[in-house]
């Protein structure tokens, strides 16, 4: 092999920390078995691996180092958006393609930045809110540790917490910096302890993430009556956080990115596994690997195979090979570990659904259900990540369990969505003949009073059938303030469409009338 034939890649990591080490080992694994099925390539891709010590400057002076003493020709690195950013600038100015593990701060701005990690935010907070409005969750914190997250992630949130529960949502934010020492982690949960509000949705960074879970446990905010929700930014790094930091987080639901299972992936855990344990044998055994470790090991696949079909088209100039060499990776398209391989604008596309995890103690991490459900998700395969997913709650709960569910403090809460959801019963307002549905309205205590044939007949059903659990409803007369309808049939059939109700009362008549979920319809 000739010196020419050498391809030279930065990898910029944090080397101190178990993750960083992982993920080191799957992209050299990548280049062995790459090799091995390549072995007639006339390329090889050699490593030049440099600490980041996982912050932002170190990243840069890093990546200065690789470039003006090694020349490489790609860097794969940047594990948060402000390394991203830093590289991403780097990356643009010499012509140098960066395989990033985060999204950099502005989408589409960097034509040499490439995402190896699958992103899919609309679904996620699609997801998120599905999960608020099955519980009717109405007072929630959003706890972040990026102020850039004020920006995108924590507007798409709340708009689709408002969006799905038509408004009546209250969300409060906090942000604690990832930087924060444990005093003022602790102060700030002392902080929202106050509110008395006890549903969290937590985005924060897998650095941030175990600081917090462990202060928030010492505050006692672990406990019975806690919710909380974590997306995909920690919940992706989970296996790699120590065994304390998991125990801490009993009762946590969360959303990590799907990884599907394949032989090749359970041969590539067992090889890092005896790998790890031969260097140090007092070191807990991987229990899987996270999708960081999986995507860089598809991304070095694809950066191998490109750097090969680049090599009769690169010119003498850095920034030449550069452009070659990117080309040729936004064509890649194989199936790798993590599904399909295909960088469509710098991303890499969404083939595969959330996981939704329940973290149900002793360390031990249960998948509950996907999001969207695995059906839905084959039909948006190639969609770009911006589409609206239609996905509502009863989608969420066709695909999860939610008996099965273990909250903070161990509990197990009703498992009947019925019993979590007070079913809002629509009924018409009758003029003339009352003795189907009659509605009275008590102004001394601001009650209404609901009754008659159609209404028995209702009751009757609902005891007739067989739930565990008494099932909770409210009849609600569709009315205007002047005690009049609000609307024709037709309109009263449509807020069963909008979930404002979700079952009617049905007075004789020619219309018929489509509901959402299992429920009874009452003709007189």
């Amino acid at each position: 092999m000739n010196v020419e034939d050498q391809v030279h890649i930065g990898v910029i990591l944090d080397m101190g920390s178990l993750e960083g080490k992982i993920v080191l080992s799957c992209i050299s694994m990548a280049l062995s078995d790459f090799y091995h099925l390549h072995n007639n390539y006339s390329t090889r891709v050699i490593l030049h691996n440099k600490d980041s010590k996982g912050k932002p400057l170190p990243a840069m002076s890093a990546a200065l180092s690789l470039l003006d003493n090694i020349k490489v020709q790609a860097i794969i690195g940047a594990r948060t958006k402000t390394e991203a950013n830093l590289l991403a600038e780097l990356g643009e100015a010499v012509q140098l393609p960066v395989m990033s593990f985060s999204p950099s701060f502005t989408d589409n701005k960097y034509a040499f930045f490439v995402e190896i990690m699958r992103a899919d935010q609309a679904a996620e907070v699609k997801g998120i809110s599905a999960l608020v409005d099955v519980f009717k969750w109405r007072d929630i914190i959003l706890l972040y540790d990026n102020k850039e997250y004020e920006r995108d992630f924590i507007p798409s949130l709340v708009n689709s917490f408002q969006e799905i529960t038509h408004g009546s949502i209250d969300c409060k934010s906090s942000n604690i910096a990832s930087s924060s020492s444990n005093e003022e982690i602790m102060a700030e949960l002392q902080k929202l302890m106050k509110l008395k509000i006890k549903v969290f949705v937590v985005q924060v960074s897998h650095l941030l993430a175990p600081r917090l879970f462990l202060c928030a446990n010492k505050l006692g905010m672990m406990i019975e009556g806690y919710t909380w929700i974590v997306t995909s930014t920690s919940m992706n790094f989970l296996n790699s956080m120590d065994l304390s930091v998991i125990e801490s987080m009993q009762g946590v639901l969360g959303f990590r990115s799907s990884i599907p299972a394949s032989l090749s992936l359970h041969s590539l855990t067992s090889r890092l596994r005896r790998k790890f344990q031969l260097e140090d044998p007092n070191m807990e055994a991987i229990r899987e690997l996270s999708a960081e470790g999986i995507w860089a090991f598809d991304a070095t696949w694809a950066l191998a195979e490109a750097v090969e079909r680049a090599r009769p088209k690169n010119s003498t100039t850095r920034s030449s090979k550069g452009v070659v060499v990117l080309r040729e990776i936004m064509q890649s398209r194989f199936n790798g570990l993590s599904g399909e391989i295909h960088y469509l604008n710098g991303k890499l596309i969404s083939s595969e659904p959330f996981e939704i995890v329940n973290v149900i103690g002793e360390g031990e991490i249960k998948r509950i259900g996907f999001w969207p459900c695995k059906e839905e998700q084959k039909t948006r395969k190639g969609s770009p990540s911006s589409t609206l997913i239609t996905n509502d709650w009863k989608n969420l709960v066709s695909t999860i369990d939610i008996g099965k569910i273990i909250w903070p403090g161990g509990s197990k809460r009703e498992s009947s969505i019925l019993k979590i959801r007070k079913l809002r019963i629509g009924v018409p307002v009758r003029i003339g003949f009352k003795e189907l549905v009659r509605i009275e309205h008590d102004l001394e205590i601001n009650k209404t009073h609901v009754t008659g044939f159609s209404i028995d007949v209702f009751k009757a059903a609902i005891g007739a059938l067989s739930y565990e659990e008494d099932v909770d409803y409210e009849f609600i007369p569709f009315e205007d303030a002047n005690g009049n309808p609000a609307g024709s049939y037709n309109d009263l059939v449509h807020q069963v469409y909008l979930e404002v109700y979700v079952c009617l009362i049905c007075l004789p008549t020619r219309y018929y009338c489509f509901i959402h979920m299992p429920c009874i319809l009452i003709t007189a």
